[in-house]
């Protein structure tokens, strides 16, 4: 019976939805225009410690990225733990900027923080929330990918939305290691983490959020000095259980001098097993 409830609201609102939309199409260009530029959906993130807003714009940021503290608890618990004022923070595969901003605001906004995002589409989101919380001195958002290699490579969209995942750079291979049928590929900027640090001459990350769905290994590779400074200390993975770059990723950072610490369930699916793989040096 609820299930059928459920059903009948999900059509209702499906017709009042596409009758909007045709509402609003039959209006002049400028109303529509107008509509669209006064038009700006903040919602409260589920941060409990601090207020964190985030743009929403697609149902993906309403039902998954607003609550990525009760998606992901691990992974606040992991900066709660470890980050302190004046520390530096690399975020990569940032997407809305959720952690980004949890970091920031756990640390009052003094720390430095790198949030990496490439895709055209969610990378506006990352930008817009970072300005909403006020968080445009301690967050430094990039719209470049990073690899083992620096140059142009492609990035594949699994999906044009808001918010969206499981795109990838270079074959378009997923985190199950299984191709996928792209919706749209784009040339963007790769870096390896060393050239990065380098050329710009960034500060060594402290701390290290990686959340790239498949090519985790290829920017641990390209990230070798980075990992071998004293002054990186954490690093958080999410990687498929079972997949072959497990043991490669824990063979070749315990070699930099980060021991395999911990592991929590992540962002699982009916088959495939994601858990965040925590490094401590």
């Amino acid at each position: 019976m609820i299930k059928l409830v459920r059903q009948i609201v999900k059509s209702v609102y499906f017709v009042i939805a596409r009758l909007l939309t045709f509402l609003i199409r039959s209006l002049p260009l400028k109303l529509q225009l107008f509509i669209k530029s006064n038009t700006v959906v903040l919602r409260k993130m589920d941060y409990p410690r601090h207020k964190i807003l985030l743009h929403v714009d697609s149902e993906i940021e309403q039902s998954v990225r607003l609550i990525s503290c009760q998606k992901e608890p691990e992974t606040v618990e992991w900066i709660e733990t470890n980050f302190k004022e004046g520390d530096v923070f690399f975020d990569i595969g940032a997407n809305v900027g959720a952690y980004s901003l949890v970091a920031s605001k756990f640390c009052h906004d003094n720390i430095n923080i790198y949030s990496f995002e490439p895709s055209f589409v969610t990378f506006p989101q990352l930008c817009k929330n970072i300005i909403a919380n006020g968080c445009t001195d301690s967050i430094i958002p990039l719209q470049i990918a990073l690899s083992d290699k620096t140059g142009i490579d492609i990035f594949n969209y699994h999906n044009l939305v808001q918010g969206g995942a499981l795109h990838t750079l270079g074959a378009a291979i997923d985190y199950k290691g299984d191709s996928f049928e792209t919706v749209a590929k784009q040339q963007v900027l790769s870096y390896r983490i060393d050239d990065l640090i380098t050329n710009f001459k960034l500060p060594i990350p402290n701390h290290i959020k990686l959340d790239v769905d498949g090519i985790e290994l290829a920017v641990l590779l390209g990230a070798e000095k980075t990992l071998e400074n004293i002054d990186t200390k954490n690093l958080i993975m999410e990687l498929e259980e079972g997949s072959k770059d497990v043991n490669l990723a824990i063979d070749y950072l315990a070699g930099k001098g980060m021991r395999f610490h911990a592991k929590y369930i992540g962002a699982s699916t009916p088959d495939a097993k994601v858990y965040n793989y925590v490094f401590k040096r």
